[in-house]
């Protein structure tokens, strides 16, 4: 998983740069950021361990959702997941505040990983059902 991870960051750092490269040939100004749910003050550099978090959690890499210009919100996968990061801090700071012992400091009880556990569609239920 380590391995898997490791290779995903590889890839949207690569990808990040090549993009800052085509930009740059075409002399075209670098796309703005379009933060909707997440913080509007956030640097790449605290977005990128987010990012990174939710590609190993879905199993994808940073093309899934997002095209070559980042801002764009053509990707309907997008727009999912700000309902999902939305949905994630609305349990964790209204639903599960208060309950049982708090997360680790700069941690999240819920994440992506908590549904997803590494696949693309969440594995909600084990075999036969129940809540």
């Amino acid at each position: 998983m380590r391995t898997r991870t490791a290779t995903i960051t590889a890839i949207c750092i690569l990808f990040g740069g090549l993009t800052t490269a085509v930009y740059a040939q075409q002399g075209q100004p670098r796309p703005t950021r379009n933060l909707q749910v997440l913080p509007t003050e956030w640097t790449v550099a605290d977005m990128q361990p987010v990012m990174q978090g939710v590609a190993a959690a879905l199993g994808v890499q940073c093309t899934y959702c997002h095209e070559r210009d980042r801002a764009l919100d053509t990707k309907p996968q997008k727009l999912v997941a700000r309902k999902m990061f939305d949905m994630t801090m609305h349990i964790n700071n209204e639903h599960l505040k208060g309950i049982g012992e708090p997360a680790p400091e700069g941690q999240q009880k819920v994440t992506c990983f908590t549904c997803h556990r590494g696949a693309l569609k969440p594995v909600t239920s084990p075999e036969g059902g129940g809540l």
